[in-house]
């Protein structure tokens, strides 16, 4: 288990866990739970009694009233965490995504442009489809091709095409995003293996068999929260 996939499961049993003890602390769970017998007494009282009854709007009323502190203490707990939870979500999502490129790690490359011509590393850093030099035609659509990272360092793009040559550097070991690059009018994004934390002998609808950093935080995030949530309903901490 490599260190990212040590810290989503950190982060999201820490997400899922802090959810639910601000939710202990900041909730006013003796008014919660007054709340919750008068509704009770007042869901009782309203058996039986039709629409007409004198008692009905104002019992209605009050029914509602109190659902309404109920609700208003169990939104308190999201307006504070709301921020930082997101926060947390997008650097998991820059960091997370993918597995940093390192020498001789097959990665996805999609060329994109209107162009006829050659592609190669000046210094031999990347291959295409196994080769150091890879002829492009391409019509303004995207052009999938399979690439390899053989140095690390500084590297150098050149594309050839009507008698005129475009260059970029770059740096792509190491990178754990899609790196794309610019060679004139047209782009070549490099897009690294996905970060699996998971592998699993049964397959989930949307999910498969593969958990990427995504559905594992969900999980263990709420698997986290509803287990912490009873523990403290247990020990009527919480209304």
């Amino acid at each position: 288990m490599n260190i990212e996939i040590i810290a989503i499961i950190l982060i999201s049993i820490a997400v899922g866990a802090s959810g639910q003890i601000a939710y202990l602390f900041i909730v006013d769970h003796e008014m919660v739970r007054n709340s919750k017998v008068k509704i009770k007494e007042l869901q009782q009282k309203m058996k039986g009694m039709k629409p007409d009854h004198p008692e009905f709007k104002p019992t209605y009323s009050q029914l509602m009233s109190e659902n309404s502190k109920i609700m208003k203490q169990s939104m308190k707990p999201t307006f504070i965490t709301f921020v930082p939870f997101l926060v947390v979500f997008l650097l998991m999502s820059s960091y997370f995504s993918y597995i940093p490129i390192v020498v001789g790690s097959p990665i996805s490359a999609t060329f994109s442009g209107n162009i006829n011509g050659t592609l190669s590393s000046v210094n031999n850093c990347i291959e295409f489809n196994g080769h150091n030099t890879v002829s492009i035609f391409s019509n303004d659509t995207a052009l999938k091709l399979n690439a390899n990272a053989t140095k690390s360092g500084s590297c150098t793009l050149v594309l050839t095409a009507n008698g005129k040559t475009y260059n970029s550097s770059f740096s792509l070991v190491g990178s754990s995003h899609i790196e794309t690059v610019s060679l004139n009018s047209s782009k070549i994004a490099f897009t690294p293996n996905t970060l699996i934390v998971a592998n699993m002998p049964f397959s989930l609808p949307l999910i498969g068999n593969k958990l990427n950093w995504y559905w594992a935080y969900l999980i263990i995030t709420f698997v986290t929260s509803i287990a912490l949530n009873r523990i403290f309903a247990h020990y009527k901490l919480i209304a």
